[in-house]
C-alpha cells in the first residue's frame, strides 16, 4: 500500500482535555463532543462553530444516542445516567454563551437522570432497551431495561461474570467497551448505528439461535483484556437443577485493556471479519474460512498481530483501521483474500502494512466517513483541544496518478503548509521527551556514581572521629537537650558530602534507632526516620536531630544505622511515565546503601555539667536499682519485700597501664595524667585530643537521673607477672543505681572491645604470669560457678521466698565477680 497523503484542517479550538475522558459521537453533519468536564459541545461541522453547550451536574463521561437519535444520553462521574432531548427544548433559563454570539448554553435539569448507579462503568441503547454495565467488589453485572419512557425504568434480566483480578481492573483508567453487532440483513430501525457482520461468520461466532432470529449480540471488552458477549434476544436457557444458566460467553482474551471492538473488510454479504485492539497494541482478527475442496465443513479463525502502543482510540471503514498511539495516527490495510489464494485447507491473510499519517497527539476519533469527492475524512480531536478534520484521499498506482489543475494549486499548498505546522508540532513533542529522557539518563548517572562512592564505605560500625575520612558520610553526636521542665537525649546525625557529586532531588536520609535490650513496655521498639532533601551540593552539611527516648522510655544501648535511600520514582516525571514504567516503580520502590552504623551506650548519656531538671532527679534504692535492671533485659519481675544494705555499688575494670597507652597513644608522663586522658577519652569520644576532664575523679548524673562516679588510678601488681611488677589502671564506677552501674561498666568493656579491634598494637613479647595468680583466677571462677548451680538448684524448687533468696544470691555473685576482676593485657 502506498503512503496515504492527506491534509489536515483545524476546525476548531478548545481548552486541554483529558486524555482519557473525551468523547466524540457524530450526528449527520454535527458533532457531540465532551472533553471530560461538565459541558457536552454540539458542533457543526458546516458552519465550523460550536451552536449548543449542554452543561451535566457532574463530569461526563461517556455518550450514546437514541434509536432515533433525537436523544442523548450521559453518563457522568456523580453514578447518574441522563437523558435529554437533541437537539435540547431550549426554556427561557437559557442564556446566551460569551464565546460564540449564536451559542446557547442549555443546563440539563435533574429530572433527567434515569439510573443513579455509583458503579456503573457504561452503557448501551439496543432495540429499545438500555443494556448497563457496573462492578460491585469483584462481580461484573450486565443489567437490562427497558428504554425509559413515560413510565418508571423496567428491569428485564441481570447477567454476572466475576472478575479475574479486581486489583488490577480498578487501578486501570480505560472503562469497558461495549459493543453491539447485527447481522447482515438485520430489518431493525437502530442497524445503522452499530456494525454489522457477515451472516455466515455472525453463525459460527455467537450461534444458531442468535442467527436464525436475527438478535443482536453485545459484545463487551473488558480491563483483564475478556472479550465477552451474549445474544440480546435470544431467551436465557435453564440448567440441569432448574437454575438460570448465564448467556455470558467468553470469546477470546487480549490479556490487556481492550479499546475498541468492530467490523471491517466489506464483502459480497457484509463485513468479513471482527476487530478488536488492545490498551498495549494487540490486535484480534476473526474471519471464517472457506469450505475445503473435500467439503470439510467451513470454520474461523483467530489471528493476532501486534502493533505500536499505547492505541487511545481507533476506528474502521471498509478496509482499513485508523488507530492513534499518540506520536502518530497511522492507517492500517486489511484486505480480504481470494479462494484463489489459499493454500491447501487454509486461506492465507496478506501481510498487515500500516501506513503513518503523521498527524500527532490524537485522543479521540469519529468516523471515518467518504465525502463526496471521494476521500475518506477523519473528525479527531487532539490532546491540546483542537477540533482537526483529516483528508485521505483514495490511493491509486503511481502511473495513473493524475496531473494536478492549477485551479488547485492553492488549495494544495495550503494542505502542504497545514503538514508542515502538524510535523512542526510532532517534532516539538519528541524534542521534549528526548530532552526528559536525557534529564533522566543524567540524573541516573549521578546516582550510579554517588552509589559507587556509598558501597565502597560497606556501612561498617566505626568511632565518628577515628578512620579515614569518607567521601560521604554521617556521623552522630549525643546531646541532652530541657523542654518544659523534662530532659531528654537525643542524637544529631551530620550527612557530609566531601565528594565531587550532587545528591539531588530523591534522596533520603534514612535512620533506623533498635535497641539492644527492651524494656517492660518497649515492644517492637525499632524506629526509622526518614529525611528527604532536594539537594546537598559538595562540601555541605545537612543536619537532623532526633529523639532516643520511646513511649516505652529510654532504653541503652542502642544501634543506630545511618543509610541513603534514593526513590526510582524521583528519575521520571509522573506526566512521563507509562503505565508499564509506573507499575515497575511501584513494585521496585527505592533502593538503599549503608552510610554508618554507631551505638549509643550509658557513657554517651552521661550528664558531664551537673545541671539537672527537678523533675528528673531519682533516688534509687538497691532493689529499685536490681527491678530497673532485670526490667531492661525484658525479666518480668513481682513485688518484693527484700531489702539490702543501702550505699553505693561499685564495680571495677583493670587494663593494664602499658596497652592503654599503646592503643590510645598517650603522651603524658605522670600517672595522673594519664588517668584523666582515659577518662577523657571514656566520657567525651568526640573531643579527643581535648582534656574535658580535670580530675581522675568524675561526677554525673546517669539517664535514669541517678548520680554517678567513675574514678581512675594507676595500681602496681607486685605479684602477678614473673617479669616483675605490672602497672594497671583500674577504672572504678560507683552508682546506687545496679542499672547505671551495669550500663556504664558494659559501655566501658565495649569501648575497650572497639578499642582493641580497631587499632592495631606491636605487640612485644607475652607477659608470663605466676602460677599462684592463675590458681587463685581459677579458684575464684570455680566459685562463682559453684553459687550460680546452687541459685539455679533453688529457683527450679520455685515458690516466692526461695526466688527472693535467689535474687540475693544473684545479686552477691554480681558484686563479687566485679568487684575483683581479671586484668586486661
Amino acid at each position: 500500500m502506498e503512503a496515504v497523503r492527506c491534509s489536515v484542517e483545524c476546525l476548531s479550538e478548545f481548552s486541554d482535555c483529558q486524555s482519557d475522558s473525551v468523547r466524540v459521537l457524530q450526528k449527520g453533519v454535527s458533532l457531540l463532543v465532551t472533553r471530560g468536564d461538565r459541558d457536552v459541545l454540539l458542533f457543526s461541522v458546516r458552519e465550523r462553530r460550536v451552536t449548543t453547550v449542554m452543561l451535566f451536574e457532574a463530569s461526563v463521561i461517556l455518550l450514546a444516542l437514541s434509536e432515533d437519535k433525537h436523544r442523548l444520553y450521559a453518563l457522568c462521574a456523580n453514578g447518574g445516567l441522563y437523558c435529554t432531548p437533541l437537539p435540547p427544548q431550549l426554556s427561557s433559563s437559557s442564556v446566551r454563551v460569551n464565546k460564540s454570539p449564536d451559542s446557547m448554553l442549555y443546563t440539563v435539569p435533574d429530572e433527567s437522570v434515569v439510573l443513579k448507579n455509583a458503579s456503573l462503568q457504561a452503557f448501551l441503547i439496543v432495540e429499545k432497551i438500555l443494556v448497563t454495565l457496573s462492578l460491585h467488589k469483584s462481580v461484573w453485572s450486565f443489567d437490562l431495561y427497558e428504554e425509559p419512557g413515560s413510565r418508571p425504568l423496567h428491569k428485564l434480566a441481570c447477567f454476572q461474570v466475576n472478575t479475574l483480578n479486581t486489583c488490577r481492573e480498578k487501578s486501570v483508567s480505560s472503562p469497558p467497551v461495549l459493543t453491539c453487532i447485527y447481522p447482515e440483513g438485520s430489518t431493525s430501525v437502530s442497524t445503522d448505528l452499530h456494525p454489522h457482520l457477515e451472516p455466515h461468520l455472525f453463525r459460527l461466532l455467537f450461534g444458531v439461535d442468535a442467527s436464525l432470529v436475527k438478535s443482536p449480540v453485545i459484545l463487551c471488552g473488558l480491563p483483564d483484556g475478556r472479550i465477552c458477549y451474549f445474544p440480546l434476544l435470544v431467551p436465557t436457557l435453564a440448567g440441569p437443577a432448574g437454575e438460570q444458566r448465564s448467556p455470558v460467553r467468553v470469546l477470546q482474551s487480549l490479556e490487556q485493556p481492550v479499546i475498541f471492538i468492530g467490523t471491517c473488510v466489506s464483502g459480497e454479504h457484509g463485513p468479513q471479519c471482527l476487530v478488536a485492539v488492545g490498551q498495549r497494541g494487540k490486535l484480534l482478527i476473526v474471519r471464517s474460512k472457506q469450505a475445503s475442496l473435500e467439503g470439510k465443513k467451513a470454520d474461523y479463525s483467530f489471528n493476532e498481530h501486534s502493533v505500536r502502543g499505547p492505541v487511545l482510540c481507533a476506528c474502521v471503514d471498509d478496509k482499513r483501521l485508523y488507530y492513534s498511539s499518540l506520536n502518530d495516527l497511522h492507517a492500517l490495510q486489511l484486505t480480504a483474500t481470494s479462494s484463489s489464494e489459499a493454500t491447501g485447507t487454509e486461506s492465507q491473510m496478506q501481510a498487515l502494512t500500516s501506513d503513518s499519517l503523521g498527524v500527532c497527539r490524537v485522543i479521540a476519533l469519529a468516523g471515518p466517513y467518504t465525502n463526496p469527492t471521494g476521500s475518506v475524512q477523519l473528525l479527531a480531536v487532539s490532546l491540546s483541544g483542537k477540533l482537526l478534520c483529516v483528508n485521505l484521499p483514495q490511493g491509486s498506482e503511481k502511473a495513473n496518478v493524475p496531473r494536478l489543475p492549477s485551479s488547485l494549486a492553492g488549495q494544495r499548498v495550503k494542505d502542504l503548509l497545514a503538514s508542515i505546522a502538524n510535523i512542526w508540532e510532532r517534532a516539538e513533542s519528541l524534542k521534549h521527551k528526548l530532552q526528559e529522557k536525557n534529564e533522566c539518563l543524567k540524573h541516573l548517572n549521578q546516582v550510579i556514581n554517588v552509589y559507587s562512592l556509598l558501597l565502597d564505605n560497606h556501612g561498617n560500625e566505626k568511632v565518628c572521629n577515628m578512620g579515614t575520612k569518607h567521601p560521604i558520610s554521617c556521623c552522630g553526636v549525643v546531646r541532652w537537650s530541657s523542654l518544659l521542665q523534662r530532659d531528654s537525649l537525643t542524637l544529631t546525625c551530620v550527612l557530609e558530602n566531601s565528594s565531587g557529586c550532587t545528591l539531588e532531588h530523591g534522596w533520603t536520609l534514612c535512620i533506623q534507632v533498635h535497641p539492644l535490650s527492651k524494656g517492660p513496655n518497649m515492644e517492637g521498639s525499632s524506629r526509622t526516620y526518614s529525611f528527604p532533601f532536594m539537594k546537598l551540593d559538595s562540601s555541605q552539611k545537612l543536619d537532623v536531630t532526633i529523639p532516643l527516648e520511646s513511649t516505652g522510655g529510654l532504653s541503652l544501648p542502642v544501634k543506630v544505622y545511618c543509610s541513603l535511600v534514593f526513590s526510582l520514582s524521583a528519575l521520571f516525571s509522573p506526566a512521563a511515565s507509562s503505565p508499564g514504567v509506573s507499575q515497575l516503580l511501584t513494585e521496585m520502590g527505592s533502593i538503599s546503601a549503608p552510610l554508618s552504623t554507631l551505638t549509643v551506650d550509658w557513657l554517651d548519656a552521661l550528664r558531664l555539667d551537673g545541671s539537672l531538671s527537678h523533675g528528673n532527679i531519682r533516688h534509687h534504692t538497691v532493689t529499685d536499682g536490681i527491678q530497673s535492671f532485670l526490667h531492661s533485659r525484658g525479666a518480668s519481675t513481682r513485688d518484693s519485700d527484700t531489702t539490702t544494705k543501702s550505699g553505693p555499688i561499685t564495680v571495677m575494670v583493670k587494663v593494664s597501664s602499658e596497652l592503654l597507652k599503646n592503643k590510645l597513644h598517650l603522651s603524658a608522663t605522670s600517672s595522673a595524667e594519664r588517668c584523666m586522658s582515659v577518662l577523657n577519652w571514656l566520657v567525651s569520644p568526640e573531643a579527643r585530643g581535648q582534656m574535658s576532664v580535670q580530675s581522675p575523679v568524675v561526677c554525673a548524673y546517669g539517664p535514669d537521673g541517678c548520680s554517678v562516679k567513675l574514678l581512675a588510678r594507676e595500681v602496681t601488681l607486685g605479684d602477678f607477672c614473673s617479669d616483675g611488677p605490672l602497672e594497671v589502671l583500674e577504672i572504678r564506677v560507683e552508682s546506687s543505681s545496679v542499672a547505671a552501674v551495669c550500663g556504664l561498666h558494659h559501655a566501658i568493656l565495649r569501648r575497650l572491645q572497639v578499642l582493641l579491634r580497631d587499632s592495631a598494637l606491636k605487640c612485644g613479647r607475652t607477659k608470663q604470669l605466676k602460677s599462684q595468680s592463675l590458681f587463685e583466677a581459677i579458684r575464684q571462677v570455680e566459685s562463682f560457678y559453684k553459687d550460680l548451680q546452687d541459685a539455679q538448684n533453688q529457683a527450679a524448687l520455685g515458690g516466692t521466698m526461695k526466688t527472693n533468696k535467689n535474687s540475693e544470691i544473684l545479686f552477691r555473685i554480681f558484686l563479687q565477680q566485679r568487684a575483683n576482676p581479671l586484668v586486661i593485657l
